[in-house]
């Protein structure tokens, strides 16, 4: 009879054990808001609309779907505007009152805010800036865009790369839309430890379309074995198909061109199982390979100068800075 009694205790010790486990999971619920922004030429106007809008999906999303943290697309409170307006609507961050009050939504909803981005100015300067804020409506980072989209972006280049931490959940790491085509910047951020990479975006179809941005988030969530998060602008000005990819490269979510949101539960114990084990049923530990197996240990370009290399030496030097400077060809 002891032995029984004993053999139970240590059965329910072992189940307990592993329901505990089985709630240790880390997983991170992210909503995102696909929305189309307004454009008012008062532009005092504009920004009070867009930040309603904001914060009406936030409160739908938080409702329905009770995330842990909220998405929005680029530029989805200014708009994309010219140099002058953007000028005219750039804040400081997180001094500036646009900032204030998306970090009393982001209290009031008690969910991580990434309201896209807003313009900031600092020092003479203008940035396209992301800001996140924590659930008690603090300011926890911002990141500016490293890769402007000349000729159509006025602001300039950030040069710091961003990874912050939601504690007992996961490592996140931040880009904006244009960045993605640069692969140095989602490989700089899962170095840094990001296991999810949040890509807010504003870009319609004169700009490649689907297959600018589809495949090009595919191949980074895929090469840097993270999930990937690109929440785009909607119709009719923007083309929507803001997507969720996992660190496979499957697209786990994927919305159509109108205004519209969805959520993901993210499993992050998806990240370490892929970078452990390998992509596609195992072996394929891109990252582990990048790291040990490439007798490659500094790579040409960053060595002796992209600029330097022979590529560079049959182009012009230079860019297309605004659009007036395009030629047609």
């Amino acid at each position: 009879m002891k032995k029984s009694v004993c053999g139970l205790i240590i059965f329910l010790a072992f189940v307990g054990v592993s329901v505990t486990n089985a709630h240790a999971e880390r997983l991170l619920a992210v909503g995102i808001a696909q929305l189309d922004c307004n454009f008012d030429p008062d532009l005092a106007k504009r920004v009070a609309t867009n930040i309603a809008k904001i914060t009406s999906y936030a409160h739908v999303i938080k409702t329905l779907k009770n995330p842990d943290m909220i998405v929005f697309p680029e530029v989805c409170i200014p708009g994309p505007c010219s140099p002058d307006e953007f000028a005219k609507l750039a804040e400081p961050i997180p001094a500036g009152p646009t900032t204030q009050a998306l970090m009393k939504l982001a209290k009031d909803l008690k969910v991580w805010l990434i309201p896209g981005t807003l313009f900031e100015k600092e020092n003479g300067k203008l940035y396209n800036t992301l800001v996140v804020i924590s659930p008690e409506g603090k300011f926890v980072t911002k990141y500016r865009k490293i890769f402007p989209a000349r000729p159509v972006e006025p602001s300039e280049p950030g040069d710091q790369f961003v990874v912050f931490d939601i504690p007992g959940k996961a490592k996140v790491g931040l880009m904006i839309c244009y960045d993605s085509m640069f692969p140095e910047v989602a490989r700089t951020l899962t170095w840094m430890g990001a296991e999810v990479i949040i890509k807010p975006t504003y870009q319609d179809d004169s700009e490649g379309g689907e297959r600018c941005r589809i495949p090009i988030v595919q191949t980074r969530a895929m090469e840097n074995q993270a999930w990937v998060v690109d929440c785009n602008a909607a119709a009719p000005m923007a083309n929507g198909l803001s997507s969720i990819i996992d660190p496979e490269g499957r697209v786990v979510e994927k919305l159509g061109n109108s205004e519209a949101f969805t959520s993901v539960v993210l499993d992050l114990d998806q990240v370490t199982r892929v970078r452990e084990k390998g992509s596609f049923a195992g072996g394929f530990t891109f990252l582990k390979y990048w790291a040990y197996l490439t007798k490659v240990k500094s790579f040409p370009p960053y060595e002796k100068g992209i600029a330097n290399g022979p590529l560079f030496k049959t182009l012009s030097p230079g860019w297309v800075d605004n659009p007036s400077q395009i030629k047609p060809y």
